[in-house]
């Protein structure tokens, strides 16, 4: 990635929002437990001081000083983590900013948007860092690279000079990084990627089936989105059993008899991470007839977005007989395969597609982090990949994905341990992004009806 462009992204949000931080002044956050998400361990009763948007102090919280007229927020028995990240999301929709708020009120400090108009995604960044607009800190690809006529800003690239051209603008525009689409052809694909290696950009997405999980791996895509052209194992009669029975089923992958350590040796090698985004996933495996755990947010969406996303994601009125038992075996399947693939030691990064009908902004990660859990991963692993694994994966460790001395102050605050219970992740009693607090009647007032 182009480390003018890493700078300049912490940067924005350290710069503009000096002008509302500074006027908060600092913030202690005493006697609370800091969980250190590299290691795995917890740290009791310690104190946290803010400055700014920058952590300046940790320490016992028996020996530790609080600035007079600082802020203090009482710790005693919940738990500090860093801000989450959700790795995959679509911010310019209809009504995409009178959502954004509702990242932060459920921990969600940053965002990757891995296609939308570049020009907004501009504005509203310059807006939450000016704190004129609260929101996550994003990440952008822009519009991304397509084959095809899709309803989502993008270029349609049709042979190698066009997929050169493309990345060539992209670059001139500033995005952060490349996206990749379904529809490109071996040959769009494969000059996608020695544009974007030549313009010393990483490129993420999806994979075109012609081009396949392993070809697009030693290309040096960074990041497979939902798990495409990853076969999921299956035995043979399987294999018949459970081929999809309506078209988007398809998402859930197809089943393969073969030896799939040899592919995720590769991903290793190659550096090569994967965003399941299992929580869009769900929408797909039992449809129609069942509802979704995200259904009981949609109060807190506008109309607007909620007719967007029937509009943008349409699924079928009816569907075979047998597709709902189809749907859910191959979801179980993909959740073993996920696990794993951690176990091997493939990067994993935690992505909703927010805002589909089951991953309402904010809202959808912490159904992500429960089915990350169903796939094996433990509270702590699922912590590790919200947090520290996004950082790294984005190279902005120095700055992000722990609590630290230094570091910038994207934290949450907890009401249970995340050692033992994924679902305490969700238990947030506070939230610091970029240093400002929202705590009390200011975090819930993030969470209205629209």
């Amino acid at each position: 990635m182009k480390v003018g462009l890493w700078a300049a992204l912490v940067g924005m949000g350290i710069s503009f929002a000096a002008v509302r931080v500074l006027a908060q002044g600092t913030t202690a956050i005493a006697h609370v437990a800091v969980v250190d998400v590299r290691l795995g361990v917890v740290r009791g009763d310690r104190t946290v001081i803010v400055r700014g948007n920058r952590i300046v102090i940790i320490g016992a919280a028996g020996t530790t000083a609080i600035p007079a007229g600082a802020h203090v927020m009482d710790g005693r028995g919940k738990f500090l983590v860093p801000g989450y990240w959700d790795m995959h999301v679509h911010t310019v929709v209809p009504g995409g900013r009178e959502v954004l708020p509702l990242y932060v009120a459920n921990g969600v400090t940053g965002v990757r948007d891995m296609a939308s108009d570049f020009a907004q995604i501009t504005a509203m960044r310059r807006d939450v860092a000016q704190g004129t607009l609260v929101g996550p800190r994003i990440v952008a690809s822009g519009p991304y690279i397509e084959g095809g006529d899709v309803p989502i800003a993008h270029f349609l690239v049709r042979n190698a000079a066009e997929a050169t051209a493309a990345v060539d603008t992209l670059k001139r525009m500033g995005v952060d990084f490349i996206k990749i689409h379904s529809q490109l052809t071996r040959e769009t694909y494969f000059a996608s990627a020695r544009a974007a290696r030549a313009a010393g950009m990483v490129f993420a997405g999806h994979v075109p089936r012609a081009v396949g999980a392993a070809d697009a791996s030693d290309s040096g895509q960074k990041s497979i989105e939902h798990l495409l052209t990853i076969p999921t194992p299956c035995t043979r009669a399987e294999s018949l059993a459970l081929l999809p029975r309506f078209t988007v089923q398809s998402a859930l992958g197809r089943c393969s008899s073969e030896n799939l350590a040899p592919l995720f040796a590769k991903f290793v090698r190659n550096g090569t991470w994967v965003t399941p985004t299992f929580a869009a996933q769900v929408e797909v495996a039992g449809w129609p007839g069942r509802s979704v755990p995200g259904d009981r947010y949609a109060q807190y969406l506008p109309d607007t977005l909620r007719k967007f996303v029937e509009q943008i994601f349409p699924l079928p009125d009816s569907v075979p007989r047998g597709a709902d038992s189809v749907g859910r075996a191959m979801l179980a399947k993909r959740f073993a395969l996920l696990g794993t693939m951690y176990r091997a030691g493939v990067g994993v990064l935690a992505g909703t597609d927010a805002p589909l009908r089951n991953s309402p902004p904010g809202f959808g990660l912490h159904e992500e982090f429960a089915l990350l859990a169903r796939s094996g991963l433990t509270p702590m692993e699922v912590l590790r990949v919200t947090t520290y694994d996004a950082a790294r994966y984005l190279g902005t460790l120095d700055s992000l994905g722990t609590i630290g001395i230094g570091k910038i102050a994207d934290l949450v605050m907890i009401d249970g341990d995340p050692r033992r219970d994924v679902e305490n992740l969700r238990r947030i009693s506070a939230v610091v992004a970029n240093g400002r607090v929202f705590e009390g009647a200011a975090l819930k007032g993030l969470i209205t009806r629209r």
